[in-house]
C-alpha cells in the first residue's frame, strides 16, 4: 500500500517563515505540511501506513530558488562545446592551448563553439590565434558573460562580415587600424555570426535537461527561473515533466525584443519573441511558468558596455552620456513594461551599470503609475551597481533586486584588474551593495547566472554572501564588508524571497502548513558553525512535494 504520510522526527527544522521558527518534527500529507511542531505533537499522527523518518538532529531548510541559471544551454554547452577557464591568469598560450584540444579531438564538428574568456584577455583577442589553429572551420566563443564572441576568419567569411560591413544598433565589430575585423564581436554585434550556428539536435537538447534537474536536486536546489527561454528550451522542460523527470518548479523568461540569442544558433526574430509570449500559454503547467519576459538594457561593465551616470576610466566627462550604453530606448520600455505588466508578465531587466538600472526603475515606475499596482514583482537582474538616490527605489516600486552572477560579491582578478580598470577602484568597491538595498525592506533574491560562472553549487556563493570574501580560489581580501549580511538573510534570499519571484510564496520558500514539502536535508547546521565552512555543505536528501527526489551517495561522491 502507498504511504501518502511521511513523519519527519528529532530534525533541526528551520521554518524560514516565521524568522526565528525552529522546530523538531512535522508532518507531509499528499505532498503538503500538514503539521510543524514537536515531536511529541508529532508522534501523535503516526499510523501504521505512515513513513517515518528519523532526522537524527540534521538541519533541514526550505528548497533553495535558484533565480537565473541558464540551466538548460548551461547543460549543452558543458558537453558540446569548448570550456574556456573563467580566470583572469592572463595566459593566452594556456587558453589557445585548450582551444586546439578540443577543436583537434573533434574532428566532427562542423563549428567550434565556446564560451569562457575572461576579460583580461581583451587586448589579445585577435582572429589569427584562432585560424592557426583552424582555418576551414568556422570558430565561434562566446566570454564569460555571454555577451561578446571572440571569432576567426572562416566565421568572419560565413557572416559576410568585413571591412565595409556597418555595426550593428547595440553592438560593434572591433577593427584594426586599417578597418579589417579584429574577430572580437561586442554585444549585439555576436548575432551576425551566431545565426549560422547550427541548431543542437533534440536528443542531445533533452539528456542535457535530464543532467541539469539532477544536478540541481544534488544541491538542493528546487525551484529555478531560466532568464532566457525559447520555444526549444521550453519544449525540453515540457518534455522533461511529461516522463516525470521535472522535479523542479521553472519560471521561464521569454525573450522580448532580444538582439541576444540563448548562445545556440541563430536567436528569435522581434516577430517571433511576440508570438512566443502571446502563446505562451501552450507550456504552462504544474511545474513550468512561462509568464515571465527578459529584457536586455545593457552589457558588462568588465568590457565597458555596462550603461553608468559617471563616465569610464579615461573618458571626458564634458562628452560622456550616460545613455550611451543602453540597449533600449528609455521611453520604449517604459511603454513595453505598461503593456506587459497589463497583460500579467513580470518583467526581469537585465542591468549592471548604474544607468541602466535607473532606466529600469523608471520604466517600472511607470507601469505603476499607469496601471496601479498589478502585484507582478518585477525584477532589475545582476544589480551590479546602484545610485544611492536609487537604492530605495526598488521598495517604493515593490520591484525585485536580484543578485548574479554567483560570487561576484568577492574579491577577484577580474575585480581588482578588470572592473578596477575600467570604473576605477573607487566604483568598483561599491560592487553589488547588497546588504544596503536589503536594509530598505527590498525584496533580494539570489542568481548564479550559470554558466557564466563555473559551477551550479550555490553554498560557496552563499557563504561569500556572508563573508564576502572569494570562496571559489585563494585570493586574498575582502569586498566592502559593510555590505556582507547575516546567514539568516541568505537563506531568506535562496528561499522564501526566491518563492514571492516565482509568484509561489504560498505554495512553497518555507516550512509552513499548507505549503508543498519542498525541503532539503543538510549535513550541517550552517546556522551555527564557522560561516567559512558553509561553502562545503552537503545536502543529503533533497524531497519536492514530499517525495525524495534526490538522496546523497558518498561512494559516488
Amino acid at each position: 500500500m502507498t504511504k501518502i504520510k511521511r513523519v519527519f522526527l528529532n530534525g533541526r527544522i528551520y521554518c524560514i517563515v516565521p524568522r526565528e521558527s525552529i522546530v523538531e518534527a512535522l508532518l507531509v500529507k499528499n505532498g503538503k505540511i500538514e503539521v510543524v511542531g514537536s515531536n511529541e505533537e508529532i508522534k501523535r499522527f503516526i499510523t501504521p501506513n505512515t513513513e517515518v523518518i528519523d532526522l537524527q538532529g540534521k538541519t533541514v531548510i526550505p528548497g533553495l530558488q535558484e533565480m537565473h541559471i541558464h540551466a538548460i544551454t548551461g547543460a549543452y554547452q558543458k558537453f558540446n562545446e569548448c570550456q574556456l577557464p573563467q580566470d583572469s591568469s592572463n595566459n593566452l598560450d594556456k587558453l589557445l592551448e585548450i582551444i586546439a584540444e578540443f577543436s583537434y579531438s573533434h574532428p566532427d564538428l562542423s563549428w567550434i563553439t565556446g564560451n569562457g574568456w575572461s576579460g583580461t584577455y581583451l587586448s589579445q583577442i585577435h582572429k589569427f590565434h584562432l585560424d592557426k589553429i583552424d582555418s576551414s572551420r568556422p570558430m565561434f566563443l562566446l566570454d564569460f558573460s555571454i555577451h561578446n564572441a571572440w571569432v576567426n576568419s572562416r566565421a568572419l567569411a560565413i557572416a559576410g562580415i568585413d571591412k565595409h560591413t556597418p555595426d550593428p544598433e547595440g553592438g560593434e565589430i572591433v577593427r584594426d587600424e586599417q578597418g579589417n575585423p579584429t574577430g572580437l564581436l561586442v554585444e549585439n554585434a555576436v548575432k551576425l555570426v551566431q545565426k549560422f550556428i547550427p541548431k543542437p539536435n533534440e536528443q542531445d537538447f533533452y539528456k542535457s535537461g535530464e543532467w541539469v534537474v539532477e544536478q540541481l536536486n544534488s544541491y538542493g536546489i528546487t525551484g529555478i527561473k531560466d532568464p532566457l527561454a525559447d520555444d526549444k528550451i521550453l519544449d525540453v522542460y515540457r518534455k522533461l515533466e511529461k516522463n516525470n523527470k521535472l522535479s523542479i518548479r521553472v519560471g521561464a523568461h521569454l525573450p522580448w525584443k532580444s538582439d541576444l540569442s540563448v548562445g545556440l544558433g541563430e536567436g528569435l526574430t522581434y516577430e517571433d519573441q511576440f508570438n512566443l509570449i502571446k502563446n505562451r500559454d501552450q507550456f504552462k503547467s504544474n511545474r513550468i511558468n512561462p509568464n515571465y519576459a527578459k529584457i536586455f538594457l545593457d552589457g558588462v561593465p568588465h568590457f565597458k558596455t555596462a550603461a553608468f551616470l559617471e563616465p569610464y576610466e579615461g573618458e571626458s566627462t564634458e562628452e560622456y552620456k550616460s545613455t550611451k550604453n543602453l540597449l533600449v530606448d528609455p521611453e520604449e520600455l517604459k511603454q513595453d513594461l505598461i503593456k506587459l505588466d497589463s497583460e500579467g508578465i513580470t518583467v526581469k531587466m537585465h542591468a549592471t551599470g548604474d544607468a541602466a538600472v535607473r532606466t529600469g526603475l523608471d520604466a517600472i515606475q511607470a507601469a505603476r503609475k499607469h496601471n496601479g499596482f498589478s502585484g507582478l514583482l518585477h525584477e532589475i537582474t545582476h544589480t551590479g551597481f546602484v545610485s544611492d538616490d536609487d537604492k530605495i527605489r526598488f521598495k517604493e516600486l515593490n520591484a525585485i533586486a536580484e543578485f548574479s552572477p554567483a560570487g561576484y560579491w568577492s574579491p577577484s582578478t577580474a575585480q581588482d584588474i578588470d572592473l578596477v580598470n575600467a570604473i576605477g577602484r573607487k566604483r568598483a568597491n561599491t560592487h553589488y551593495e547588497i546588504n544596503s538595498i536589503k536594509s530598505t525592506g527590498a525584496l533580494v533574491v539570489y542568481g548564479s547566472d550559470w554558466p557564466v560562472v563555473p559551477s551550479i553549487n550555490p553554498w560557496p556563493a552563499i557563504e561569500a554572501l556572508v563573508t564576502r570574501e572569494n570562496t571559489y580560489e585563494d585570493y586574498p581580501g575582502v569586498l566592502n564588508i559593510n555590505q556582507a549580511i547575516e546567514i539568516v538573510d541568505a537563506i531568506e534570499m535562496c528561499t522564501i524571497n526566491g518563492a514571492w519571484s516565482m509568484s509561489l510564496e504560498g505554495q512553497t520558500g518555507s516550512i509552513e502548513v499548507g505549503k508543498y514539502a519542498d525541503m532539503i536535508i543538510l549535513d550541517r547546521d550552517i546556522f551555527e558553525i564557522n560561516p567559512k565552512k558553509i561553502r562545503n555543505t552537503i545536502v543529503l536528501e533533497t524531497i519536492v512535494e514530499g517525495e525524495s527526489v534526490y538522496t546523497y551517495d558518498k561512494v559516488t561522491e
